[in-house]
Order: structure tokens, then C-alpha cells, then sequence
């Protein structure tokens, strides 16, 4: 038997109290755009896209419709949550022996080789198809005019920019982010904002067939990359069955494979077992720390392409039994690691709107810039780099494979309807969402203080950031249990964006980024 089952609810559409809206995401021009979206009738669906449209232009070092997107939406008329799968596959002239050829050992970070389809242009188009009540070119309109008009560049953003400008370099298209614009300046992208305004006017086929594949293809073959406009007129994203563990008798929802969503669900699982409501805080700490080393040491194994994965038995109860064995052998020492989770800086949206409809999106271009590869105005994501070599390995890198993923939007239910509507990004993303949900649940903390608080993170082997604010009793407490503290510096413990669904909505945007909340009160026709 096993402890993931698919979420089914074939119950008859029924009416749906109507109740505020609210939207939640890492920049206030984003918010603006899905609010927009609610106050104009339309869905949690409708919020989301248009909010991520907008973090694409504001935020070009996380986001952009180069990248990818998944996608939780819950449909509260029919009581069904689904899930879409947004990640573009790897191109049909990509293989392990012509990366070999090329005296190359991995995929790199940069350049062509690196460039998977983008799925985020169809995601958005299939996601508001199926539960969107406005068009594409009106879910694009603030994205447009933030990019035409120009938006002041938030500190956040500023600061990852000056950060990660390393790959950019005059002469080529990635000048596009160049010079690096000081926090406060204005910047405009009028050659990213022709290329929305081609996709609002021509839709989806505007990215995946005619000009832009074509001249991505010309690149490519220029640059002796493997994608072709081919590959992306092959592109469709697909809806898919959300993946559902127990805590704390909470459903918790997370993508399937090819995303690492079951990283958090085996880590729950395991902690489940432990009572960390009574523990002291470095023991509390100490148990996450070792349940997501043993969490991502199963899940890099089994998760590749979803047509490859062994991800169906992680959570059997059986094997959980097994590994609860193993986290109470570590209960009062640390183990060495693997190498540590990587990640990527994925952006999160949250919303939910009048009839209860709710919605997490998350979305991102891999590295910070992506691939650094610009085709008119448009950062390509570098998803490629996370295939690996090894030929028996579901991320193994084949044609038209999908890649191991990192972006994660999540939902958590109470009984059969969504408590808390969420997601995480930055790094390390997945261990900010078990913090999350140990403080709401364990803790009993709100919502705002379980986001605000001090974060720790397992960077690989025995090394642990913790977050200025952790108390020190617990530092002395991880430190007398093995494990090796590094400086942690400034960012790096994620941030999450969050809506909880309780007596009243509560809403709360991660400090770590530029965001903030909008509430969008309920029409009184």
C-alpha cells in the first residue's frame, strides 16, 4: 500500500461561498498584475499568470518566458485539484555520446548545450484555457508595459543582478541586461517587449512556430547547439496527477516526477514519526537537518524524466519504516551527507479568488540568466545542466528527455479542501517548505512569524548554514551533533510566498524578496 495517492473528487459541481480574493508573489508590480486579474472578474488562474508574465520582466534573473512552469490548481465549484507539468524536454539531437564527442563530461551551466524547450509560454496558454476567464494578450498587458514603459529595479533584484552578471557580455544578445541598473533605476526591455506583443497578438504558436523557433534554430546551428525550431513546435506540456503525503493527518500536495517534490513529502513522512512539537529547538533542527539529507539522498536516485523515474515506491510504507529506523539511529549524531541539493531560483505566485478557486505557480530559467543565451530580448533557461551522465539514471540526459526539476508549487489540506496554498524558491527551497509547514503545525506559529523566522539549510556532507537570528543554543546544540557550520552570509534560505485558508484569508510574502500581499475584496453585485 502505498502512502501517495492521487487526490479524486468526482462529487457533483456545487455552489461555492464567495469570499475575497488575494494574490501573493516576490515583487509589488507582479501583485499588481493578479490583482488586476481578480478585480476584473477573473480566476486564481488568471491572477497567477499574469503575475508571473510580469516577474519574467521584473525579475530576468530568476524568471522569464524562456523558462519553465508547474502548476497546482484547485478547482472548488468540482472539488478537484490538479496539477500541469510546464517543463520543456531536452532536444532530439541531444545524446550522451555527442556530449561525449565534445570531450565534454556534463552538460554545461552556459551556452546553447544547455537550452531545453521552454515550457512556460504553453503552460501559461493550457492554464488558461482550461480555468482562466481572460484572454492570453489580456494576461500578458502589465508584462507588456512593464517591459515597454520600464519598472523601477526593486532591491532584491538589484542586488541578484549585480550578483549574477558574470555570464553577460557586450557584443552579444545578452547585452539586453547590460549595464547592470543600480536598485531605484528605471529600466525598459522594448526587445522583450516586442516579443509579448507578438505573443499576444499570434498566442502560444507566436513562441513555438515561425520567427522566434526560427531564429533560435539559426543560432543554434550557428553555435553548434542540438535545438531546433523543430523541437519546439513538438512542445505540450501535460496535466498530471498531483502526488499527495500525510503530516500531521495534513494532505500534503507536490508536483511528480520529473519535479523533487517527493523530497519534501519523504521528509514529512519521517518526521511525522518524531514528536517535534516537544523537542527543544537544536533538537528539532537536527532531526529536519537529517531527514532532508536522507529525503534527497533517495529522491536524486529515483527522480529523472517521468517516463523513467522510480519514485512510485519512496513513500511505500514499508520503506518509510525502513528509513524512520534511520533517522532515529541519527537522532543524536549527524551523518555525512551526499553532495549537497543544488537548486535554482525559481519565483512563486499565490492566489486565491472570490469562489475559492486556488492556484500556486512556479516558475524560473534555471541558473541565475539562465543559459545566458538572448533571442530577441528572451533569457533561455539552461534546464539542460541538470541531466546527468550516468545511462541508467532517470535524469540521464536522452532525447526529447525532460530534466530533473527543482521549482515546486505546493498546497496543503485540511479534510478535503486547501488550508494553505504555497510555494518556495530561491535555495534551498524545499527545506524552507518542511520549516514552513513544521512551524504552522509543530510550532503553532501564524502564518507571517513561520515565514519570518530564522531558516537553516544542509548545503551537502556535513555542512549547515543557519540564518542570522537562529538562537545560539541551537548553533552550539548542531555543532556538539557533528554537524560543520559555514558562514551564511546574506540569502540563500529561500522565499516563500504563501496564502493560508482559514475562519479568514490570511496572506504573507517572504522578507528574503522584494514581494508583498494584495487582498482583492469580494464584489458586492
Amino acid at each position: 500500500m502505498s502512502a501517495i495517492t492521487d487526490l479524486v473528487d468526482h462529487a457533483e459541481p456545487r455552489e461555492v461561498p464567495v469570499r475575497d480574493g488575494m494574490v501573493v508573489a516576490s515583487h509589488p508590480l507582479a501583485v499588481d498584475a493578479g490583482a488586476a486579474a481578480l478585480r476584473a472578474g477573473g480566476t486564481a488562474v488568471d491572477a497567477c499568470v499574469s503575475a508571473a508574465a510580469v516577474l519574467g520582466v521584473v525579475d530576468p534573473t530568476s524568471a522569464g518566458i524562456g523558462g519553465d512552469c508547474f502548476a497546482l490548481v484547485w478547482d472548488a465549484a468540482r472539488r478537484e485539484l490538479h496539477g500541469f507539468n510546464g517543463s520543456g524536454r531536452a532536444p532530439a539531437a541531444a545524446s550522451l555520446g555527442d556530449l561525449r564527442r565534445r570531450g565534454l563530461e556534463q552538460v554545461p551551466d552556459r551556452g546553447l548545450l544547455a537550452v531545453t524547450v521552454p515550457g512556460a509560454v504553453d503552460a501559461w496558454t493550457q492554464l488558461l484555457d482550461r480555468f482562466g476567464r481572460r484572454r492570453f494578450d489580456q494576461a500578458l498587458e502589465p508584462a507588456i508595459c512593464a517591459a515597454r514603459e520600464g519598472f523601477a529595479v526593486s532591491p532584491v533584484v538589484g542586488r541578484d543582478w549585480a550578483a549574477s552578471a558574470g555570464p553577460l557580455r557586450e557584443g552579444t544578445g545578452t547585452d539586453a541586461y547590460l549595464p547592470v541598473p543600480a536598485v531605484g533605476q528605471r529600466v525598459a526591455q522594448p526587445t522583450l517587449a516586442a516579443t509579448l506583443e507578438a505573443l499576444a497578438r499570434g498566442g502560444r504558436d507566436a513562441f513555438y512556430v515561425g520567427a522566434f523557433a526560427d531564429r533560435l534554430d539559426a543560432l543554434s546551428r550557428a553555435h553548434e547547439g542540438w535545438i531546433r525550431a523543430e523541437d519546439l513546435g513538438a512542445h505540450r506540456g501535460e496535466w498530471v496527477a498531483p502526488l499527495e503525503g500525510i503530516y500531521r493527518g495534513h494532505s500534503v500536495y507536490q508536483m511528480p516526477p520529473n519535479a523533487r517534490g517527493l523530497v519534501v513529502l519523504e521528509a514529512l513522512a519521517l518526521l511525522d514519526e518524531f514528536p517535534l512539537g516537544d523537542l527543544s529547538p537544536q533538537q528539532r533542527t537536527h532531526l529536519q537537518l537529517e531527514a532532508f539529507k536522507i529525503a534527497f539522498e533517495d529522491v536524486r536516485e529515483a527522480v529523472g524524466d517521468p517516463a523513467r523515474s522510480r519514485a512510485g515506491a519512496l513513500l511505500e510504507f514499508d520503506r518509510i519504516d525502513a528509513r524512520v529506523a534511520d533517522l532515529e539511529v541519527r537522532r543524536e549524531r549527524a551523518e555525512v551527507g551526499p553532495r549537497g541539493p543544488g537548486g535554482s531560483r525559481a519565483v512563486i505566485v499565490a492566489a486565491v479568488d472570490q469562489e475559492g478557486n486556488c492556484c500556486a505557480l512556479s516558475s524560473n530559467i534555471g541558473r541565475r540568466f539562465g543559459a545566458a543565451v538572448v533571442v530577441d530580448g528572451v533569457c533561455l533557461h539552461s534546464r539542460g545542466a541538470f541531466f546527468v551522465t550516468d545511462e541508467e539514471h532517470p535524469a540521464a540526459l536522452r532525447p526529447s528527455a525532460r530534466p530533473y526539476h527543482t521549482i515546486l508549487p505546493a498546497m496543503v489540506f485540511r479534510g478535503q479542501r486547501p488550508w494553505l496554498v504555497f510555494g518556495a524558491g530561491g535555495d534551498p527551497s524545499l527545506q524552507a517548505q518542511v520549516q514552513l509547514l513544521v512551524h504552522l503545525v509543530d510550532g503553532g506559529l501564524s502564518l507571517r512569524d513561520a515565514i519570518d523566522a530564522p531558516r537553516f539549510g544542509w548545503v551537502g556532507g556535513d555542512r549547515v548554514r543557519l540564518e542570522e537570528g537562529i538562537d545560539p543554543a541551537t548553533a552550539r546544540g548542531l555543532r556538539e551533533r557533528g554537524h560543520r557550520l559555514d558562514d551564511a552570509g546574506h540569502g540563500g534560505f529561500g522565499d516563500v510566498q504563501a496564502i493560508l485558508l482559514d475562519e479568514a484569508l490570511e496572506g504573507a510574502s517572504d522578507p528574503r524578496k522584494d514581494g508583498r500581499v494584495a487582498r482583492v475584496p469580494a464584489s458586492k453585485d
